[in-house]
């Protein structure tokens, strides 16, 4: 069973792009995985499929990553308007939202990061220096809009 020149391609493609899986986003290295399994797995059953598996493999994958896609949207990113905060609840907003943070890199033409609930987050806002207390005001995406302290 185990002799199969072919079924060790699948499986180590399986293994390869389950690897590349940590580094990626999205959930599609794990969709070619789970269909390099798959084929792993039938290539010791059918002869067809040893010689045609490359062509079916193709459409399968297809399905798989668009599976996996929709499932990782409604449990991840259900809500499209707050990106991927929303995995963290969704009472997150109202929690930090009015919140006080301290800027940890320097605000300059908008764009810098504060230190918020003890993570830092990416940030926009008017320019402040390093040290500074903002105030946040809104999520956008995985940035938190401040405005400093007193310019409410």
């Amino acid at each position: 069973m185990f002799d199969n020149d072919i079924m060790w391609y699948w499986f180590t493609g399986a293994l390869l792009f389950g690897i590349l899986e940590v580094f990626l986003d999205g959930f599609v290295a794990l969709g070619l995985a789970a269909a390099c399994l798959f084929f792993g797995v039938l290539s010791n059953f059918s002869i067809i499929y040893q010689n045609m598996a490359a062509a079916h493999f193709v459409g399968l994958a297809a399905v798989i990553v668009a599976t996996f896609f929709c499932i990782a949207n409604r449990l991840f990113w259900g809500d499209r308007s707050t990106g991927p905060v929303s995995r963290l609840g969704n009472g997150f907003r109202d929690k930090i939202v009015g919140q006080r943070a301290v800027v940890k890199d320097p605000i300059i033409n908008g764009q810098g990061s504060v230190e918020a609930n003890g993570t830092v987050w990416k940030c926009r806002g008017v320019d402040a220096p390093a040290g500074f207390r903002v105030t946040i005001i809104d999520i956008e995406g995985n940035t938190l809009l401040v405005n400093r302290l007193g310019d409410e």
